[in-house]
């Protein structure tokens, strides 16, 4: 398997019986498991599970314990609602037998209704004018900036990122990799002193306006919120190469300052 097609692999979850799946990518690495990875999956998961024609529009997710990137983790999904228009179905991510994350995925046949968008792109020019950035943890995604990456930095706050493997013509499959690509950045880097030993993220949630085409260039744009409390919020927005807004979301992180030397 090539490097361009890890992120499918990945996405693409091993049917175990009725609303029970695995993940079958294994690898190992340093870090606990990528949260955009785990949330992916269980998006995935609960797709394969809804009457057709109904899209994903919500997902609200909560990190419990950090993942080990080298062991399967089972999904098990429940099926919470299914009515005229509106699917709901809870999905637990489960690891050596403890969970390690939960969802709520909501899903929706389209009707017609207003149309309209009240936030503008900020935009940061065309892919071919800007700077590449290393991808890091992530597969299969080829990343843009307005500025040269500098050592081991977080991602800026606005950036473009695409698949670079090319998806199939399955929507559950693009909502899935835009949903791997929002837990990225963070919008919280000026909170990122060097006091700060620890990042992690608690909750993520994600609105979808209209699904995507991940194959093509994506604008992200990340807005600070809050910190307090050892916890801090920011805000993301999706934009495709017209400026219509795709996505919405928004992330809880974990705070923890560095002990002091004994």
């Amino acid at each position: 398997m090539s490097e361009n097609d890890k992120l499918l692999e990945i996405l693409t979850l091993e049917t175990l019986e009725e609303r029970l799946f695995r993940s079958t990518y294994l690898f190992p690495e340093r870090w606990p498991l990528y949260g955009g990875q785990v949330a992916a999956q269980a998006l995935y998961a609960a797709g394969n599970t809804v009457p057709a024609g109904r899209d994903p529009h919500s997902i609200h997710c909560y990190f419990l314990r950090g993942g080990d990137p080298s062991i399967p983790v089972v999904f098990k999904v429940e099926v919470d609602f299914d009515g005229g228009s509106f699917s709901s179905r809870r999905v637990v991510a489960v690891q050596k037998g403890e969970v390690i994350f939960n969802a709520s995925v909501s899903f929706h046949s389209k009707h017609d209704g207003p149309d309209a968008q009240m936030v503008d792109a900020k935009e940061i020019g065309d892919p071919d004018a800007l700077y590449a950035w290393p991808s890091g943890r992530l597969h299969s995604v080829e990343m843009r900036a307005d500025r040269e990456p500098k050592g081991r930095e977080h991602m800026p706050m606005n950036f473009l990122a695409r698949v670079s493997t090319k998806l199939p013509d399955d929507r559950i499959v693009h909502a899935a990799a835009l949903t791997y690509l929002t837990d990225a950045g963070t919008g919280l880097r000026d909170a990122m002193t060097p006091e700060i030993g620890f990042l992690a993220s608690i909750d993520h949630v994600i609105w979808l306006h209209q699904l995507p085409d991940m194959n093509e260039w994506h604008l992200f744009n990340l807005l600070p919120r809050r910190t307090g409390g050892g916890r801090g919020l920011f805000n993301g927005a999706v934009f495709d190469r017209a400026g219509e807004l795709i996505a919405s979301f928004a992330q809880e992180s974990l705070f923890r300052y560095k002990k002091p030397a004994p």
